[in-house]
């Protein structure tokens, strides 16, 4: 399989119930992915920019995984992209250190799927919200495969039951599986 990294975008990912599980699920499933988890290397936010690029270099295939917070990205994973991704390295003319790598994002959304429908609560659709990943896949020349995504991933310690948790913890192994049967296809 080709090298993988595997950017963790969650804020808090030790209170974290379906990102937590995808990850780990990955990491049982496809042992040799690299997983960077922004929190705990950076809970101050200072990122080692060098560092960082040396993964995405070391990476044929690059994957983003994160909740969606308010219909975007967390402001950690925002952050890292505005940082690490510099001017010179990951875009413009001389910029090439991501171009023609392979790009997969992996998204968890607290609502349910529906909600993300033209019709539904949401008024538009998960590639819609994610647009501006989009736009920096397109500027660092990325080839952008797959957006996986997956709604109704709200855990709340006290209000969901063991049932409803259980339930969301197959469904997060479910896409977890997706995606390294994915990585694995590439």
């Amino acid at each position: 399989m080709k090298k993988v990294v595997i950017i963790s975008g969650h804020p808090d990912l030790k209170n974290s119930c379906a990102n937590k599980t995808i990850l780990d699920e990955i990491a049982k499933l496809c042992p040799e992915v690299e997983i960077r988890k922004l929190d705990e290397l950076y809970p101050d936010y200072n990122f080692d920019v060098k560092a960082e690029q040396a993964a995405f270099e070391r990476a044929d295939i690059i994957v983003f995984q994160y909740p969606m917070h308010w219909s975007n990205m967390p402001g950690i994973l925002k952050l890292y992209i505005d940082k690490v991704m510099e001017h010179g390295w990951a875009y413009g003319s001389k910029g090439t250190a991501l171009k023609d790598k392979i790009f997969i994002a992996s998204t968890t959304m607290g609502v349910v799927d529906t909600a993300y429908a033209a019709g539904g609560m949401m008024k538009h659709t998960v590639e819609e919200y994610n647009t501006n990943l989009e736009g920096f896949v397109l500027t660092c020349r990325l080839d952008y495969k797959k957006l996986f995504s997956m709604g109704g991933a709200m855990y709340i310690p006290g209000v969901t039951s063991d049932e409803q948790k259980n339930k969301l913890v197959e469904k997060c192994k479910k896409q977890a599986a997706d995606i390294v049967e994915c990585l694995k296809a590439l």
